[in-house]
């Protein structure tokens, strides 16, 4: 059975559905006014009846919020004969379908099961593509050919290069390759190039024997093997140095790696998928980067454009976020209103999708009120970082406050934990962060 809003500011409409359709067996919350309305939608139904005409505000103004909040959202809006070219537009911006006072109770039904079909083929396309698209989200133009390519070119090849800036999300489309690869079935091994330390790169890469150098105890693997029939994700593989860059363009022609004190080759059978956030056209002319294993790599490219170039998905991805940490909390998600989405969606973000994501888990952290205003997010929002030039006072200041809210993010918003990470009284942690919210 399906969980129903009605919103509706006439008594008898909302009472009359709602005892004819609790007695079918659906689950009904009604609301008399947009802002209770407003209040009630974020909650989660399969289907919202939605009168275009309320008390305190606009219907189509309502369902053009709530769809921006939730865009796979069924919206149902009632109208009389007078507000048919309201519903007409409602229909336009995106309702489902509309109903005409007074209000039929087969047509109601009707719309339901009709509704609820939709809804559940909704559900499972989702579920499918997720299987593919993993939680790459987004529904721009960009986003959406990015994922097509994907499934189109990851069943028929095996060399991939992905190009975007840090925090675009360049590991969630390596890991939709492997989904949608001939591999898939095999595991994912994920190597961050920046981090390897130099003298252990070709060992964690490749493997070793036992005895092959002073501390090598016992054989390892090697990331290339341990992917056996699956996928390795080179991330950042700009910052590999050169004599490591000559052993995989190796590994990329031939198939086979040699691990370090050995000199007999393994066989091995996956994708290779690198990653950078450079430009390794212009490293190879600086002669930074090998250009046969660039050609090796760039069989199959994919670049995925910032944040700034797709404002489109921030409500998407609002939306996904705040779901996501409200689910690990088990809380109702919040909401943005309208203008707290247009100052995102005039925000820079040259940290990304990773700090978008950043910016929700401190409203989830630091907003009490389920609809977050302007007000309470601008306070949150990303500082640009002080200049060199800037007074001390003021970089120390804006380092302390991100520092609270690293300690509190990663404490889940538990202030007593944080505090104690930090070494300080609860009380006094608690003005350190009112004094940095103001």
């Amino acid at each position: 059975m399906a969980r129903i809003l009605i919103i509706d500011d006439e008594e008898n409409i909302r009472s009359s559905l709602k005892s004819a359709l609790e007695r079918r067996g659906h689950e009904i919350v009604t609301a008399e006014s947009f802002t209770q309305g407003a209040q009630f939608a974020s909650s989660g139904f399969d289907l919202i009846f939605l009168d275009v005409l309320l008390p305190d505000g606009n219907g189509l103004d309502l369902l053009k919020s709530i769809l921006a909040q939730n865009r796979r959202q069924i919206v149902v809006v009632i109208s009389g004969h007078a507000d048919i070219d309201m519903a007409v537009e409602a229909i336009r911006v995106g309702a489902y379908d509309f109903i005409e006072k007074p209000v039929a109770l087969d047509r109601v039904l009707i719309t339901i099961d009709n509704a609820t079909k939709t809804s559940d083929l909704v559900t499972e396309n989702t579920r499918l593509s997720s299987l593919l698209y993993g939680e790459f989200i987004g529904e721009s133009a960009e986003i959406r050919g990015l994922k097509n390519d994907v499934v189109k070119s990851a069943p028929k090849a095996t060399n991939f290069m992905i190009y975007g800036e840090n925090g675009t999300g360049k590991e969630l489309i390596a890991h939709m390759i492997h989904r949608a690869s001939r591999f898939s079935d095999g595991p994912f091994v994920a190597v961050n190039c920046a981090a390897l330390p130099s003298e252990l790169v070709e060992s964690t890469l490749f493997g070793h024997t036992a005895g092959a150098f002073t501390g090598a105890r016992s054989a390892r693997k090697g990331c290339f093997r341990e992917a056996g029939s699956g996928s390795i994700f080179l991330d950042e593989i700009s910052e590999m140095p050169p004599a490591a860059q000559a052993k995989i363009l190796r590994v990329v022609e031939t198939r086979t790696v040699v691990p370090v004190g050995s000199d007999k080759p393994s066989s091995i059978e996956c994708n290779i998928i690198a990653a950078s956030n450079r430009d390794l056209g212009r490293m190879v002319s600086e002669g930074k980067f090998r250009q046969d294993l660039l050609y090796r790599l760039n069989v199959v490219q994919f670049q995925i454009p910032p944040l700034r170039e797709r404002t489109e998905d921030i409500p998407l991805l609002v939306q996904h976020f705040l779901s996501r940490f409200a689910a690990e909390i088990k809380t109702v998600p919040k909401t943005l209103s309208d203008d707290a989405i247009a100052l995102l969606t005039g925000f820079d973000f040259p940290g990304n999708t990773r700090e978008l994501k950043n910016l929700m888990e401190r409203v989830n952290i630091y907003c009490e009120d389920q609809v977050v205003q302007l007000p309470d997010l601008k306070p949150l929002m990303p500082r640009t970082i002080a200049p060199a030039t800037a007074p001390l006072k003021m970089a120390m200041a804006d380092f302390e406050r991100e520092y609270i809210q690293a300690a509190v993010s990663r404490n889940r918003g538990n202030i007593a934990k944080a505090a104690r990470e930090l070494g300080v009284e609860r009380s006094h942690l608690y003005k350190k962060m009112k004094k940095h919210t103001r």
